[in-house]
């Protein structure tokens, strides 16, 4: 496979800054296989780079085709840009919040489904079981399992006597 050129926006001692001075893990790693690629004494290819990483061969070579198109900043990790806006509002988190202190509407604890259907039910949002179970788990809720009793356990009778 032919190895692709650098478009030299910045010089390899830039590139070396950037890269042991970015915090980010993404976009660390991205920096180093275009430090990789841009050493002056051992340049590697784009694929040999992201495999030393520990990326693949295909995306090595679009972290560099990327970089080639629009310079330093396409390398930036923009993942957090991508959040869309919560489901629900302020009140209505706050609303399901006391909901969840007390005892779901049927009975027993609070699932994911159940956190669905009553958001569904209550502000008219659908969202999934898991989302909801997410939900729960992001409150501080924690998976309520009874412990199994041991099969070889003593019954009450017998626990009677060694009191």
């Amino acid at each position: 496979m032919k190895r692709l050129p650098v478009v030299p926006h910045l010089s390899h001692e830039e590139i070396d800054r950037r890269y042991r001075g970015c915090s980010g893990g993404p976009e660390k790693s991205r920096w180093h296989v275009l430090w990789l690629v841009t050493r002056p004494d051992q340049p590697l290819s784009a694929s040999k780079a992201a495999e030393l990483v520990g990326f693949t061969p295909l995306w090595g070579r679009a972290i560099l085709k990327r970089y080639n198109a629009r310079g330093p900043d396409a390398l930036a990790d923009r993942r957090r840009e991508n959040e869309a806006e919560p489901k629900l509002t302020a009140p209505q988190r706050a609303q399901l919040l006391a909901a969840l202190q007390a005892e779901p509407p049927d009975g027993g604890l609070w699932t994911g489904p159940k956190v669905a259907a009553f958001v569904k039910r209550q502000f008219a949002v659908e969202v999934r079981k898991q989302t909801g179970w997410q939900w729960l788990k992001d409150l501080g809720f924690r998976l309520v399992v009874p412990r199994p009793r041991h099969p070889k356990a003593a019954t009450p009778e017998e626990q009677r006597v060694w009191l």
